[in-house]
């Protein structure tokens, strides 16, 4: 479809007459996320699930946003698209804050919003921690100062994935859990290989005005505000995301549910999905 000149493209999957959730990838990512960890599980717990491309990443062009926040416009068009007055969202690791944005800005839309090792609102403390998976930590300090520097780091990360080690270095920066997961599962490691690969489809312009926008912004709400249910999922064995993150949001949003998963590292998501798409399936009405 196109949304204010621009096309936004995705993937469907899942049960077709089932639940509506909208899902929204990590960072860099696409929608091979949803379609590779959760096309099965959506289709068997009965969730019809609707992968969003953000700008400039898999098959959206670029578009340019001044904040996260921005971005519900673009849910709610897709959701107008795919006629559904009330959905639930979504998101994975760096796509946590868009569904918490969708939640906050559309909450007469939004029945649930559910983040699985997302990242919490940036700030200094967070970033020494190392918070957003960028490592040395200070990186993020020096994003928020420079926030020019995020076009050339996506630039690179661009051409170093696309070398035959390049994957390895990505998945040596991981946990020893997540590590162990990846260890011997090559349909797994596919399939995180051509998340990537896709993310970077029109180049790396999309990844570094995410990363900004995450890291260098304000997100453009207070995830305080959100007045709809949330549920957070998180390992505590997270390497890329801290598990701080999961406990600071659930601490700052009213009301919200918290499911700290021991040993479960970043990719948390891809042996829980039957149990996450079924929270959501469980407290989220279908619609006309």
């Amino acid at each position: 479809m196109t949304w204010q000149g621009a096309t936004v493209g995705g993937m469907e999957c899942g049960d077709r007459s089932g639940v509506p959730v909208l899902a929204f990838h990590g960072a860099p990512g696409s929608h091979v996320e949803a379609v590779a960890f959760a096309d099965a599980a959506a289709a068997e717990v009965g969730v019809r699930m609707i992968a969003i491309d953000r700008p400039g990443m898999g098959r959206s062009e670029f578009a340019p946003r001044k904040q996260i926040v921005d971005f519900a416009d673009t849910v709610a068009a897709v959701a107008d698209r795919f006629q559904m007055e009330r959905f639930a969202v979504l998101g994975a690791s760096a796509g946590g804050p868009y569904a918490l944005a969708s939640a906050y800005q559309l909450p007469d839309r939004v029945s649930k919003a559910m983040v699985v090792s997302s990242v919490a609102p940036f700030d200094d403390q967070s970033a020494r921690k190392g918070a957003g998976g960028v490592k040395p930590a200070g990186g993020l300090l020096i994003l928020r100062r420079f926030p020019w520097l995020a076009r050339p780091a996506a630039a690179r990360m661009a051409q170093v994935v696309r070398k035959p080690r390049g994957l390895n270095a990505m998945i040596a920066r991981m946990s020893p859990a997540d590590r162990a997961r990846i260890g011997g599962d090559d349909r797994l490691r596919d399939q995180l290989a051509e998340n990537i690969y896709t993310a970077f489809t029109t180049g790396s312009r999309g990844v570094a005005a995410d990363f900004q926008l995450l890291f260098a912004r304000p997100w453009g709400f207070d995830p305080a505000d959100i007045v709809v249910p949330v549920e957070i999922w998180h390992g505590d064995a997270d390497g890329n995301v801290p598990v701080e993150d999961g406990r600071r949001l659930a601490s700052t949003i009213p009301d919200s549910k918290f499911e700290e998963v021991p040993g479960a590292g970043h990719l948390l998501f891809v042996d829980h999905a039957h149990a996450i798409l079924r929270s959501i399936r469980d407290s989220t009405p279908l619609t006309e």
